[in-house]
């Protein structure tokens, strides 16, 4: 069942050393983060990365839908807004904190088992490429119940498959609350499959994400059951 959450994550400190840094990194919840957008993408987005400091412990790998010959500014657009490194991702490079990997025109972003970063050829899903879909599955194949999925404003129904591959690997889904969505098809196909754990507006998805990674017991907080992988 989705849930809709008031709850306010607890504020969140900046580790004040290196020690406590790999300790906070060690608890952490979830190994990866994944991004599905489309239309709206680019404010959702920044609202989505502006809570997040730049010692987050998880990698961010993001899809926001676009033309094949695009020329895409989405990298250096966002790395103003956040302290987290931001780059487009390059096929067979790892996976590493505190940075975002955005997938370039053209390309399917997938993650490799050996926690590299992959791009594809292979057939657009619901007519894009890159798409969500493939980003998510091979995140849920590789990552399992450390994959915590995140589900923004966008058309067609691309990341709802791939939400469903998180959830029936353990991980958690969230997605953006559909009346604050400048188009809500995205996350509403991924409610209407059933692979949404939780719902929230735009403004606290950011703070739902960084206590989800960071924050011991915060999937309880929230109300999501854990579930075997």
């Amino acid at each position: 069942m989705v849930t809709e959450s008031p709850i306010q994550p607890a504020d969140s400190e900046r580790p004040a050393n290196e020690a406590i840094l790999v300790a906070v990194s060690s608890r952490a919840e979830f190994d990866v983060v994944v991004v599905a957008t489309s239309l709206g993408g680019r404010n959702a987005l920044e609202q989505l990365l502006a809570p997040l400091p730049g010692d987050f412990a998880a990698p961010i790998l993001v899809v926001q839908h676009l033309g094949a010959h695009a020329h895409s500014y989405l990298p250096e657009l966002l790395a103003r807004r956040t302290p987290l490194s931001v780059r487009h991702a390059e096929s067979g490079e790892p996976l590493r904190a505190a940075t975002v990997y955005v997938a370039a025109p053209g390309r399917h972003l997938v993650i490799g088992a050996d926690k590299h970063c992959l791009l594809s050829d292979s057939a657009p899903v619901e007519y894009s490429r890159p798409a969500a879909d493939p980003l998510f599955v091979s995140a849920a194949d590789v990552f399992g119940a450390r994959t915590l999925g995140v589900i923004l404003t966008g058309r067609l129904r691309d990341g709802s498959s791939g939400a469903d591959a998180i959830r029936r690997a353990g991980g958690v889904v969230l997605a953006q609350t559909p009346a604050t969505c400048r188009a809500a098809a995205m996350p509403e196909a991924a409610i209407r499959l059933g692979a949404v754990d939780l719902l929230l507006p735009l403004a606290s998805l950011g703070a739902a994400v960084l206590a989800l990674v960071t924050v011991p017991g915060a999937r309880a907080s929230y109300g999501i059951r854990a579930r075997a992988e």
